[in-house]
């Protein structure tokens, strides 16, 4: 049996960052022939050409694609095969997800690896343990997750190639994609909630009095016992209920309970993304840059060592090597009894659990700590966020005790209640530690003196535009997309080259063109782009990968839904013309477009600085 370190092997990871990490790992671990170079990402693309849309994709041809090296990697593969002719073997280190496997796939195929000289390694940490463990005990490479990255590949680039051009035409929008589209759908609808919302007045009354000179919490109106109501219609039942309470307020009961607050499950990339955009501020973009830079770590003491596990991922478990640890730590650091087993977060069924939940790799390693090896504040916060939330994910309920007072005046009940921290629990880790005592406001039976009745005139209000964060949590919980996909649907909705929304004050506003681009495709091509459909194709997507449905088949149903619906909608819009015309304001170029409603208007490129429009005769 030979031994690896007297081997001289190459191995290829995905991000050039990690080159130095892994090689300075496998020096020190006695490793001294083992070569580490970079894939930087996808190696190959997709060549347009053929009959399908010239997509470079030939369905009758059972789907074959016409792959090439991509442009802009040319010379990555060139250095990668020279390599390879000095490697005794090559381990193929790209993540362990559905890409990663596309990618370990298209790199034996363009550096022509031969069979018994390449090996999949997968690690989820960049620590010399999980390292070595990849190298020393590699795996098959998952053609299922192989087969089914390809049949993403293949379905976007057919829906974007079949379905760009008519839209183009019709409304001078510059792509469709499945997932991005139907992101935008979400804003744009959100949008017409807002802009189609009817505010209407309500009104909320409430007790304040005050006792000893202290003015106490105010004690919401609820109605009486035989109907509860927590807010009025009309001012005139306000009135009503302040006439009938001519006589005394009594404190009717006073009745306290232990209420439980527990800790949030373990990070997966959507939950850490949105954390990171509500704690920090973060655009989805820049979370993930810092997460990766977390992933790639960072040296300490002459050794480089990864901060945290892979950052895209569905899963909210820890994996059962981990647990340990993480138990020995707080008990250690918190007590005996601040350990209890991590939560689990509700699965979806869209999930495609490749990795762990996202957590540090060292707990013993506190943002207190980092701070002494890594100067960058934002990465120690974005650091500070995942630890905190993998400490606390496995440490008891925070506990309180909330003491209610329902107070009745001629058979009207108002309430308010007193919520005190008995047991921090979880919220040690977040520094919310001091134990208030709990004390008694109010006695059962006592009447109130000082008393007075006021009521607040109030409106409702449209649900609010999808910030980053929220828009990302509604495409989980919806299953649009997966962990790799999420920041750039998001990124692509907002591109300003697109012109299709934009961020105000971090809120997600469509532009003109993103609503009329929207409302299209839901005119023309509603089975294509909408939620289900998605959705579905995700499952779908999910199936092939555990081996549960054949791709030929899934690509051979999508393929003739798509053309159904092109063919279907060839006649059914009137194109744009030819004809130019100036801005009546501002001199710009104007262009057609279509108003919401469905109405062909030009309208200046320049919009929203200039709203300059001229009716089409």
């Amino acid at each position: 049996m030979s031994n690896l370190k007297d081997e001289k092997f190459l191995v290829i990871v995905e991000s050039p960052n990690k080159v130095k990490t892994v090689s300075n790992i496998l020096k020190k671990a006695g490793y001294n022939k083992a070569i580490v170079m970079a894939s930087v990402g996808h190696i190959m693309e997709l060549q347009n050409g053929g009959p399908c849309f010239n997509s470079g994709i030939y369905p009758a041809d059972n789907f074959r694609m016409s792959l090439k090296v991509a442009e802009d990697k040319t010379k990555v593969v060139a250095n990668l095969k020279l390599a390879v002719k000095t490697s005794d073997k090559v381990y193929l280190m790209t993540d362990g997800d559905r890409e990663g496997e596309v990618i370990s796939w298209s790199l034996i195929h363009f550096l022509k690896l031969k069979e018994g000289t390449y090996f999949r390694a997968i690690t989820h940490e960049i620590t010399p343990k999980a390292i070595i463990h990849a190298l020393e005990n590699p795996v098959p490479l998952d053609m299922n997750l192989v087969e089914a990255g390809l049949a993403r590949m293949r379905l976007d680039k057919l829906i974007g190639f079949g379905l760009s051009p008519v839209a183009k035409r019709y409304i001078g929008a510059k792509s469709v994609g499945r997932c991005q589209s139907v992101g935008l759908a979400l804003v744009v609808d959100r949008e017409n909630e807002i802009t189609n919302f009817i505010p209407e007045l309500y009104y909320e009354l409430f007790l304040d009095f005050e006792k000893d000179g202290i003015h106490y919490p105010q004690a919401k109106y609820i109605g009486t016992a035989e109907e509860p109501k927590d807010k009025f219609s009309t001012e005139e039942e306000v009135n009503k209920v302040i006439k009938a309470c001519n006589k005394a307020y009594i404190v009717k009961s006073v009745q306290s309970k232990t209420r439980k607050e527990s800790p949030k499950p373990p990070f997966c990339t959507a939950t850490f993304q949105q954390e990171a955009a509500n704690k920090i501020g973060l655009k989805v973009k820049d979370a993930m840059s810092c997460a990766q830079k977390l992933y790639e770590g960072i040296s300490i003491d002459g050794e480089h060592i990864g901060l945290i596990t892979y950052m895209r991922t569905d899963d909210t478990e820890y994996s059962p090597e981990f647990i340990p640890e993480l138990k020995s730590f707080i008990e250690s650091t918190f007590g005996p009894e601040a350990y209890t087993a991590p939560r689990k977060g509700k699965k979806s069924g869209g999930e495609q659990n490749g990795h762990e939940a996202l957590r540090v790799v060292d707990p013993t390693m506190t943002p207190e700590k980092l701070t002494d090896h890594l100067k960058n504040d934002l990465l120690v916060k974005v650091y500070k966020l995942i630890w905190q939330r993998t400490i606390a994910s496995a440490m008891p309920d925070a506990l309180y005790n909330e003491t209610i007072y329902t107070i009745e005046n001629n058979g009207h009940l108002f309430r308010f209640s007193n919520k005190t921290l008995e047991s921090p629990g979880y919220l040690t880790v977040y520094n919310k530690t001091s134990i208030e005592a709990q004390q008694e406001l109010l006695a059962e039976n006592e009447e109130l003196k000082e008393t007075n009745l006021s009521y607040y005139t109030l409106t409702t209000h449209p649900k609010p535009r999808y910030t980053e964060a929220a828009l990302i949590k509604e495409l989980q919980a919806r299953e649009i997309g997966r962990p790799s996909t999420y920041a750039t649907i998001v990124e692509t909705i907002l591109s300003a080259q697109r012109g299709y929304s934009e961020l105000q004050e971090k809120e997600i506003v469509p532009t003109e063109r993103g609503i009329q681009l929207a409302n299209f495709l839901n005119r023309a091509f509603s089975e294509i782009i909408n939620l289900n459909y998605t959705k579905e194709m995700e499952t779908s997507l999910d199936l092939i990968a555990e081996g549960k449905l054949s791709w030929l088949d899934f690509m051979n149903a999508f393929y003739s839904d798509l053309l159904r619906n092109i063919e279907a909608n060839k006649e059914s819009e009137t194109p744009l013309e030819t004809e130019t015309k100036e801005c009546p304001l501002c001199g710009a170029p104007m262009a057609i477009r279509r108003s919401r409603f469905g109405k062909l208007f030009w309208g200046c490129t320049k919009y929203p600085k200039c709203t300059g429009i001229v009716n089409r005769d």
